[in-house]
């Protein structure tokens, strides 16, 4: 059975990968409305609930910080409605799968920003013989954020959570593969460590979304939210870099844009460089960072997933 379904997974995805873009909009058209009507005190409504507070959030914002970027803002998530989320989660999805099946319509549209960022990173630590960790957050096609780091290292360490049916996971599995990445199961925290300093390569993270492990307690847009951002503060404090990094669609492009370089021991002229200490400068900062990531596309954030906002739900 189990040869049966993986067989028909690998055919089907195949298949729905490769249908053309207008088969997709169509699909969206009929789907949309029935997933709305079942979801509208779930999912969609924790949309519109989320929306309506970071634009309540970001209007008072604008009163004590009138900057041109604060404005901007403003107007993105004032224009953005929980219809364009679901709508920008589908198409993202989409392109992040026919990325990582080499769909060449799809790859030829990645444009890579700020490399310059994560080389300077990689070699000021391999200098010192430490690793450096990547972390993002689920917007964008951001699949493709794991594989573009293996231009750029021999030795990525993605950690992934196991879904859905045995043979589905293997085929996901297949199809995020390359020669140069090795998934993690979240269980397998001490081995990911030895790994990456043994290997002195890159440990891969999404940070805005996470099951049965403990976050830090951080605040976006003025609420309660946690990010998971203890195993990189941990290899931080143990000397590796931490490079951010997200991506984005825009104009048929997906930008793959480099951000920002937390040098190894960041909280060191803080307030502990030993502790896993949720106030730290280090979390502080990557908070403010995925917030300002946010605000800046709020139609590609994923807005729905249930573990956000989780201690002053609405």
């Amino acid at each position: 059975m189990y040869k049966v379904k993986l067989i028909t997974y690998r055919v089907l995805l195949f298949i729905l990968l490769r249908l053309p873009d207008f088969f997709y909009s169509f699909l969206f058209i009929v789907v949309f409305p029935i997933y709305k009507a079942l979801h509208k005190k779930r999912a969609y409504g924790r949309v519109v609930r989320h929306l309506e507070s970071a634009r309540k959030y970001i209007a008072e914002r604008d009163i004590s910080c009138a900057t041109i970027a604060v404005h901007n803002n403003s107007a993105k998530l004032s224009q953005t409605t929980a219809r364009d989320v679901f709508k920008g989660i589908f198409w993202n999805a989409l392109e992040s799968y026919r990325g990582l099946a080499c769909i060449k319509s799809t790859t030829d549209c990645i444009v890579y920003e700020n490399e310059h960022i994560i080389r300077d990173a990689i070699a000021k630590c391999a200098a010192q013989g430490k690793p450096i960790a990547a972390i993002s957050i689920h917007q964008g096609a951001f699949e493709l954020l794991h594989r573009s780091l293996c231009r750029y290292s021999e030795h990525v360490h993605l950690i992934t959570d196991s879904v859905g049916d045995p043979a589905f996971r293997d085929v996901l599995k297949e199809l995020r593969c390359a020669p140069h990445l090795t998934e993690y199961h979240p269980n397998e925290t001490g081995r990911i460590i030895r790994e990456l300093f043994r290997t002195k390569g890159i440990l891969a993270m999404v940070i805005d979304q996470g099951k049965h492990t403990k976050g830090n307690d951080v605040t976006l847009f003025g609420r309660p939210s946690t990010l998971y951002l203890r195993l990189p503060q941990k290899v931080n404090d143990m000397g590796a870099g931490i490079v951010t990094f997200r991506t984005w669609s825009e104009k048929k492009r997906i930008i793959i844009h480099f951000e920002k370089y937390y040098p190894p021991k960041y909280d060191a002229n803080g307030e502990s460089a030993n502790t896993v200490n949720e106030k730290s400068p280090l979390i502080t900062e990557i908070a403010h960072e995925v917030e300002t990531w946010i605000a800046n596309h709020p139609e590609q954030w994923s807005w729905n997933y249930h573990g956000n906002f989780t201690v002053n739900k609405t």
